[in-house]
């Protein structure tokens, strides 16, 4: 039991189901991954009278349709592997935005050297880091949380945290840029790609752009209840990566080349991607 915790209102019902749908992969005889951290929070939210509707409102997204948890899984997996193939390849700084309630700092194998910046609202990262301590959990890297607030300026909090952008980093942009408007995200991709230096690494998703029309109503529809909002998507991320050095490769969420067996609904549609940022140009370099 973890008792006293409170859990912030900035923990919202969105990552509360991935954080179950990730504690019920676990479970699984053929997972793709275990999170211990996940069990760990889920037993907090149990705890804590406030979030007593979840559990009616996981079984509601999961019957939804059979595939549907799938998708947290086939995510979930990709990112672990491409984060890990980036500090296989010798990146030793990695940088989470919205880092939410992630456990990739404590069940992920990182080599000697990691140090990972997970960056959030204060509220945020104020509960992570109590979370982790009084879980027993140990990190498997230099774990350091970042209290700040992406529509700010963050890149200042994350340099005055230790960050070196002279040195290359992986991005984990996972279940952010859905909830942030197009110049939004074009913001924050500008400032990512300022503080990466080449060789970085970049891993993020998106919606396909249908999400927004009619194809994309029913899960609308699910997210509202969950008190969220989509406020962007698109189809261009590999030339819109490619507009800031990165030279990435894009998969459907449904796309069996990353499922690992796993049969994925095509709601939501989502893309993930993975890039690799190249040399500067000088005119670059000197802007």
């Amino acid at each position: 039991m973890i008792d006293g915790l409170k859990v912030p209102k900035g923990v919202g019902q969105t990552a509360l189901v991935v954080a179950w749908m990730r504690k019920m992969e676990s479970q699984r005889p053929d997972a793709l991954f275990q999170d211990p951290f996940a069990d760990a929070l889920l037993r907090v939210i149990a705890e804590d009278p406030s979030f007593a509707e979840v559990s009616d409102m996981v079984t509601r997204a999961s019957s939804s349709t059979r595939e549907y948890p799938a998708y947290f899984a086939v995510r979930t997996r990709f990112f672990d592997d491409e984060l890990l193939s980036a500090m296989q390849a010798g990146v030793r700084q990695v940088v989470t935005l919205a880092a939410g309630v992630d456990g990739r700092t404590v069940r992920l194998d990182c080599p000697p050297g990691t140090r990972w910046y997970e960056l959030d609202l204060p509220d945020m990262t104020a509960f992570a880091d109590e979370l982790i301590a009084r879980s027993g959990l140990a990190t498997t890297c230099e774990r350091r949380a970042v209290a700040a607030d992406l529509t700010a300026n963050w890149p200042d909090a994350l340099r005055e945290a230790g960050f070196d952008s002279t040195l290359p980093t992986a991005w984990l942009v996972e279940g952010l840029l859905m909830y942030l408007s197009d110049e939004a995200g074009d913001v924050l991709l500008g400032e990512l790609s300022a503080l990466s230096a080449p060789g970085s690494r970049i891993m993020l998703e998106q919606l396909e752009a249908a999400m927004l029309g009619e194809e994309g109503e029913p899960s609308r529809e699910r997210l509202a209840s969950q008190g969220a909002r989509w406020l962007s998507a698109r189809d261009d991320l590999q030339s819109w990566l490619a507009g800031h050095g990165w030279h990435a490769e894009v998969y459907s969420g449904a796309d069996p080349r990353i499922g690992h067996g796993r049969t994925v609904s095509r709601l939501p549609a989502c893309w993930v991607a993975t890039g690799t940022l190249g040399e500067r140009a000088e005119s670059d370099l000197a802007g």
